[in-house]
């Protein structure tokens, strides 16, 4: 068995698969689909070492709930490419916030948006409904409820699942001008500057 990380129920996932009938009909340690037909999960994935890691996890949890897994293998550039032709099953990356605002994040399954932001191409009349409104809505309690309401659709039809979240660390020396957190933009280096007189090379 796979040492699943915490919250993770192999127990759980087994039961709604069988419930659902997902379940190996021909005894070879494999689920089916409910209708018989094969069943392969199908995961896009670059080469590097990380990803490899990554994949290698991937395949021991699906294993031990029995299902089939294999692996796409390319590079980021390519598998964007096939992401926004529609032709990945499934494949994992990161957004990152541009401005104090949730509509961005909302965006990535808004129907129009299929083949550009929304990868996962989910069309659902009452999920578009809800996003154009909270376009136009002021910051409020209106526009609050309907993005609650759009969050569980999309918890109900689950054409993303946000797994992860990246944690960065900085380390800053005396002699760095100018450095600031900043809230979004991970290119703050643009904005920075050395002090020659406290450059421990300059002082050498």
């Amino acid at each position: 068995m796979a040492h699943w990380h915490v919250g993770v129920q192999p127990t759980k996932a087994k039961a709604l698969l069988d419930t659902y009938g997902y379940i190996d009909r021909d005894g070879d340690g494999w689920r089916e689909q409910p209708d018989g037909s094969p069943l392969v999960l199908e995961k896009a994935t670059s080469p590097s070492e990380v990803d490899r890691r990554q994949s290698e996890q991937w395949r021991r949890y699906m294993t031990a709930i029995g299902l089939k897994m294999e692996f796409r293998v390319a590079q980021w550039p390519e598998l964007l490419k096939q992401s926004l032709a529609g032709t990945l099953m499934m494949w994992n990356f990161a957004w990152q916030a541009g401005e104090p605002d949730s509509d961005l994040f909302f965006a990535l399954a808004y129907g129009p948006n299929a083949g550009s932001a929304n990868d996962a191409r989910l069309v659902l009349k009452a999920y578009d409904q809800l996003y154009e409104r909270q376009r136009v809505l002021p910051d409020g309690p209106e526009r609050l409820a309907a993005m609650r309401d759009a969050s569980r659709l999309l918890v109900a039809y689950m054409p993303y699942k946000f797994h992860l979240h990246r944690i960065q660390q900085d380390l800053a020396q005396p002699w760095l001008l100018g450095y600031r957190r900043h809230p979004f933009t991970t290119r703050q280096w643009a904005y920075v500057d050395i002090d020659s007189d406290l450059s421990p090379r300059q002082r050498s």
